[in-house]
């Protein structure tokens, strides 16, 4: 279980990077299910570890990714709506 909250992590990292440089992949429908489905197993994961660190990590690691959804929705219906 360690290893597959690393490898969450670095995931999560990816996203955020991809995020950040507004990439095409991470903003096709493919990216946006990847994405919630990994904030999903983030979550999932998080609760059955016992080491404190990688559980705090990968927590705040998957609310990131939460409010990077809610900025996009929020960008995409301010840029929407503009004439």
């Amino acid at each position: 279980m360690k290893m597959s909250a690393w490898i969450l992590l670095v995931l999560h990292t990816v996203i955020l990077l991809l995020w950040v440089m507004n990439s095409k992949y991470l903003f096709s429908f493919f990216g946006v299910v990847v994405w919630a489905i990994l904030v999903v197993i983030g979550f999932i994961v998080q609760k059955q570890l016992n080491q404190r660190f990688i559980k705090v990590s990968l927590l705040a690691s998957s609310y990131l990714l939460v409010v990077l959804i809610g900025v996009t929705v929020g960008i995409y219906y301010v840029t929407s709506s503009m004439p």
